[in-house]
């Protein structure tokens, strides 16, 4: 089961740089059109064809790796507090917490130096936001929300224990609630008063992801229940799969036409939360390890440090594009290619160079 989570988490953190690269490779169609001669135009993207629906599928899929990174950390941390008692259990979350923060901070001063040198200035209170809520750039929230869920690890272990559908339950439903602000966003929809609870829910990640890490828990817990029912169950899961991806796919697309956005990042819907969470069940359970996977893994061990590097490589990398070499940014598929490719292979690079040079004493808090 170790190996077939680090593989997870492998083909996550690619997905992770994918669903980023997308970013610019949108900011190329709509804004960096007059660097290269394409037919791509703004237009292309909220209409169904097949360049617009390559993007929004692929970017779906793409969309599910933080889940997985959840989930991969609750069965783990499950793992490590079985048969735990309080006190032992924090004796490791305070190691694990250290081995998170040091690369964490280090990459937030890395990010926060090249804002400054593009010329954005920070006040005081936003530099204490960037640490604290990992502000230094958008995916760095993630570190603050593991933390968070690290800290509460003993106490969810435990519930899930003793109520796992009560917990499971109460998750999704809380997940369901923090989506909804979302839509009125989208819809530019202004709430009634009454539904303005709901804004607590939205501002915290730890509401509309706490379910993944408990699915993880869940299921190292009653895998075997779990593995058992789902392979019994086998042709009604996958059409749940389908189904929520299809129904998905319909969503953006109504939300699109409804609202006049060219591009809308689905991963704050409902139905698309609901297909993440079908999507790492079925690789959890049915997907089979072979050798052929070990640089997957190979890169899965190393999916922290790919994790907190990769947005300024692919951004130096996307805008060297944009001056040097422009005809690639009308060639979607091989400048995401690009981006991808560098996103993870140039932090891997800049590791083993860390490994082999004086650096070395100095990689654990560089990388994790």
């Amino acid at each position: 089961m170790t190996r077939k989570l680090l593989f997870l988490n492998g083909i996550a953190i690619i997905f992770a740089v994918y669903h980023h690269s997308i970013y610019w490779a949108v900011t190329a169609i709509n804004y960096w059109g007059d660097r290269f001669i394409s037919s791509a135009t703004p237009e292309l993207l909220s209409i169904p064809n097949a360049f617009s629906l390559f993007l929004r599928i692929t970017d779906q899929i793409a969309g599910s790796a933080v889940p997985a990174f959840l989930f991969v950390s609750g069965f783990l941390y499950s793992f490590s507090l079985d048969r735990q008692t309080i006190r032992q259990s924090y004796r490791l979350i305070q190691k694990r917490i250290l081995y998170l923060l040091f690369p964490y901070i280090i990459w937030s001063t890395v990010t926060v130096v090249f804002r400054a040198i593009e010329g954005r200035s920070y006040t005081v209170v936003e530099l204490i936001r960037v640490y604290l809520l990992g502000e230094a750039d958008a995916p760095f929230y993630y570190v603050p929300l593991i933390i968070q869920m690290i800290i509460l690890s003993p106490f969810l272990f435990k519930a899930v224990k003793k109520y796992p559908v009560v917990i499971l339950s109460i998750a999704f439903v809380i997940q369901a609630l923090s989506s909804i602000p979302w839509y009125f966003k989208i819809l530019e929809i202004t709430p009634l008063q009454s539904l303005n609870f709901l804004s607590v829910f939205k501002s915290s990640y730890l509401f509309s992801h706490l379910v993944w890490f408990l699915i993880g828990i869940v299921f190292f817990i009653y895998r075997q229940k779990i593995i058992a029912f789902l392979k019994k169950y086998l042709w009604g899961f996958l059409f749940l799969i389908a189904f929520t991806f299809f129904i998905g796919q319909l969503e953006i697309q109504q939300l699109m036409n409804a609202s006049g956005n060219n591009w809308i990042n689905s991963q704050a819907s409902i139905v698309t939360r609901f297909f993440y969470s079908f999507l790492i069940l079925a690789f959890a359970v049915f997907w089979e390890n072979n050798a052929s996977v070990s640089r997957i893994e190979f890169i899965g061990a190393r999916s922290y440090g790919i994790y907190l590097s990769h947005i300024l490589t692919i951004e130096i990398c996307a805008r060297l594009m944009y001056h040097i070499l422009p005809f690639i940014l009308g060639q979607t598929v091989i400048f995401l290619g690009i981006l991808v490719f560098l996103g993870v292979g140039t932090p891997l690079l800049i590791m083993y160079v860390s490994r082999i040079t004086p650096l070395k004493t100095v990689y654990s808090y560089l990388w994790g």
